[in-house]
């Protein structure tokens, strides 16, 4: 029976959140029993991300693992470091959350509901499936409906959120994203590559909330640049594929 037990990991990458992350973690652990009736062992994985406020030990104060960045990396250096750990530990799957509460979580059991069937590897929880479900400024919404029709004129998929930080993965595609995940405005790059690395993508529709406390983790700054940095990663990303394939390949030889 032990050998039927497939063990979930919830990677939350943080960055100051001290005060958001507590509501977080008390949610997370309300919504546990629930998911585990889904026949999954649940871990939660804080990756504090070099914050400067008291985020690691407001994490480690409650039942959960935690693993403390000396330094700030970025998103998606702190989610990578969730992927090795991930891949270390022998899970089968993990969610990515946020750590500002915008992520609600009573809506992993429909995204797990949806990846037990066994046939998606990738589960996204969107926020616009629904027409007009999710509020966002006209400049962010333009650039990801931008960036949605590239992806679908590259791979052929359709994708409504594609900047989405709630994804449930299975282990293939988290044991590849270890080694191979874009530190700096990873999400576009990052389906594009697991599109063509032939794994199947499904968004399923969720309520994504406002932020209480503190300020997002991406700048004005940021997001002026991302248009630019993300194009350069696509054509990075189109690059890399024959290369990941022939890694995968002389790794399975």
């Amino acid at each position: 029976m032990a050998g039927d037990v497939k063990r979930l990991l919830i990677l939350i990458p943080s960055f100051n959140e001290e005060k958001n992350l507590p509501g977080v973690l008390l949610k997370l652990e309300a919504e546990k029993a629930g998911l585990e009736k889904l026949g999954w062992v649940i871990d939660v994985l804080v990756i504090d991300d070099g914050s400067r406020d008291k985020t690691e030990q407001v994490a480690r104060s409650y039942n959960v693992r935690v693993a403390g960045l000396p330094v700030n990396l970025g998103y998606g250096a702190a989610l990578q470091t969730g992927f090795k750990y991930a891949r270390a530990g022998g899970y089968d799957a993990v969610f990515s959350m946020d750590a500002d509460g915008q992520h609600r979580p009573e809506d992993l059991a429909a995204m797990l509901q949806v990846f037990n069937q066994g046939k998606y590897q990738v589960i996204l929880g969107s926020r616009f499936l629904t027409p007009g479900e999710y509020k966002t400024n006209i400049f962010r919404k333009t650039g990801i409906k931008l960036f949605s029709i590239v992806l679908h004129i590259l791979c052929g998929k359709k994708i409504a959120d594609v900047t989405t930080g709630l994804q449930l993965l299975h282990k293939n595609v988290f044991n590849l994203l270890a080694d191979e995940y874009p530190h700096d405005f990873p999400d576009t790059q990052v389906l594009l590559l697991l599109s063509l690395m032939g794994f199947e993508i499904k968004e399923v529709q969720v309520t994504v909330k406002q932020r209480i406390f503190g300020t997002s983790m991406h700048s004005s700054l940021a997001s002026l640049l991302y248009p630019f940095k993300s194009f350069l990663a696509i054509m990075v990303t189109l690059l890399r594929v024959a290369q990941i394939r022939r890694n995968i390949s002389k790794a399975g030889a």
